[in-house]
């Protein structure tokens, strides 16, 4: 613990003193004692420190006098203990007013005080409670130590920790979440109250049922291991300013940091193995279903079928931004948990790994309803909640009905992605099955004779925009959507009627015929074949 002025006044050597000014200031923390013999003292007194003196350096300096206080007060000592009678009288009235004003202590000695046996005190208290510090933390070292070596968990180094300092621990992650907390508050309900406007400064409440613990009441240190931080270690209802917990908590951060650490290089590990062994499944790379069944248990996945395939990809350009995020939503199982909170899926039913630049989601569907429509609304949820980070594209398969149908399912999540990206500037989500003439198209197996079909019916339009910034394509697209009803489409693209009229000129004096019902059947197979052949080639 801190020594404070009021620890020095019970020392024995101040058994007959009294402090007669700044009693604000008696938890000025206290670590050094410097006795004044020079008129000029503050080069040589470092902060924290408590001056003592009989003032005869500058008792005959009423400048000096007059200054003594706030220069004092300014460099930050701890108080200033004051023998009277033998060169003053009496403390001057105007320092006693200056240390009221700035809650700095003023001492009165009585007249038999030894300064210089008061300093040696002083100094021994200082000395005798560093050493308990030192103590302490040797022993809290020791015992977290020894659980490290034999392998304990971190819950068990956190109740270890609290069975030590007698105080509840928590552990946080950096998003404020708790990982783990001691025993002693299992039975009561915690939550971390983040400050308003919290814009990296990492203030926030706990609250422990009924009771909110401000900063002030807590003492928290950031687990580091090396570049890498993983959250805060928390000790409740803590001075901020006992030394001896501030030390406990710094070396339990440090053990604690070592075990994530080692926990985080296993999973990198094993993250590795697993995304190999998810490749393999998604290019139909399979020996045996059971065994491919128990392995997927080993990194935590229970493989069970009919399965949906959903792709989810961050539509943004800074690499760097973008790998952290798709890093954040991994790594604190964030589908996973906006999934759960609606009640739409159960975290032991889905699987999320990333893969060639977007997070690929497997969701087991066995006991839902309208596979196709709670899929679309479990995409649609994905890129609500992350509206306001970044754009997002989501590929949704049809259903996979055996393992073999993996790798065919995991094409049609990536189809429909591309195409949904084709057809949409910002976020989406896109079901292969709105797509059902590609399982037509693809039978094709000469895409020669689709690039000439294309071309044939399309190829002008699509020259005509490289041109000119008209954005036929799109134009003949949302016809089509709308049963080529003139008005419902120029809403669609949120354009006057008479431009969309001047438009469609434009398709028919390319030699697009819209007003032909037999015409009108083919454009729309070349459309699709042109989304197609334009999924299939990205």
């Amino acid at each position: 613990m801190l020594i404070t002025v009021k620890d020095v006044l019970e020392l024995d050597g101040f058994k007959h003193s009294r402090i007669i000014a700044g009693k604000n200031g008696l938890s000025n923390v206290v670590d050094n004692a410097t006795l004044m013999e020079v008129p000029d003292i503050f080069p040589y007194v470092d902060t924290r420190s408590l001056l003592i003196t009989t003032l005869y350096p500058i008792y005959n300096n009423e400048t000096a006098t007059n200054e003594l206080i706030p220069k004092s007060a300014e460099l930050n000592l701890a108080g200033i203990c004051i023998k009277p009678i033998r060169y003053i009288k009496e403390i001057p009235p105007t320092m006693i007013k200056q240390a009221n004003d700035l809650d700095f202590p003023i001492i009165e000695l009585p007249p038999d005080a030894n300064l210089s046996k008061l300093v040696t005190e002083i100094l021994e208290l200082s000395l005798n409670k560093h050493i308990n510090i030192l103590n302490f933390r040797n022993r809290v070292h020791e015992s977290l130590m020894k659980l490290f070596l034999k392998g304990e968990d971190i819950d068990s180094l956190v109740n270890n920790l609290s069975e030590i300092v007698k105080l509840p621990v928590l552990l946080l992650d950096n998003d404020l979440n708790i990982t783990y907390m001691s025993k002693n508050l299992n039975e009561q309900e915690v939550s971390i109250v983040s400050s308003p406007n919290n814009h990296g400064n990492n203030r926030f409440k706990i609250k422990v049922e009924a009771t909110e613990y401000e900063e002030e009441s807590y003492i928290k240190h950031y687990i580091n291991a090396g570049k890498t931080r993983f959250g805060y270690i928390v000790l409740l209802k803590g001075e901020v300013n006992n030394q001896s917990l501030v030390v406990a908590v710094e070396q339990a951060s440090l053990l604690i940091a070592s075990v994530f650490y080692k926990n985080y290089a296993v999973l990198e590990k094993e993250k590795s193995f697993q995304d190999a062994f998810i490749r393999d499944i998604l290019q139909g790379k399979i020996d045996s279903p059971i065994d491919t069944i128990n392995k997927a248990k080993t990194f935590g996945w229970n493989m069970e079928f009919p399965e949906v395939i959903m792709i989810a990809k961050l539509l943004m350009e800074d690499d760097k931004k973008k790998k952290l995020l798709y890093e954040y939503i991994l790594d604190s199982k964030y589908i996973e948990k906006i999934l759960e909170e609606k009640l739409l899926i159960n975290s032991n039913k889905i699987k999320t790994v990333y893969i060639d630049d977007s997070i690929v989601i497997f969701i087991n569907v066995i006991f839902m309803n309208n596979i196709k429509e709670n899929c679309i609304e479990v995409g649609k949820l994905i890129v609500e909640r992350l509206r306001d980070k970044v754009k997002v594209g989501i590929g949704i398969s049809n259903t996979a009905k055996d393992m073999d149908s993996f790798a065919l399912a995991y094409k049609e999540a990536q189809s429909s992605l591309i195409t949904g990206s084709i057809l949409n500037q910002n976020s989406f989500v896109s079901h292969y099955s709105d797509y059902e003439m590609f399982n037509i198209i693809k039978e094709v197996k000469d895409t020669e004779i689709l690039n000439r079909y294309v071309n044939n019916k399309l190829g002008k339009i699509i020259e005509y925009d490289k041109i000119n910034d008209m954005r036929l394509m799109e134009t003949l697209k949302v016809l089509i959507e709308e049963n080529f009803n003139v008005k419902k489409s120029a809403e669609s693209l949120f354009i006057h009627y008479n431009t969309l009229r001047y438009r469609i000129d434009r398709i028919k004096e390319l030699g697009i015929n819209i007003n032909n019902g037999f015409e009108i059947g083919e454009l729309v197979l070349a459309y699709n074949i042109y989304l197609w052949l334009a999924s299939n080639q990205r």
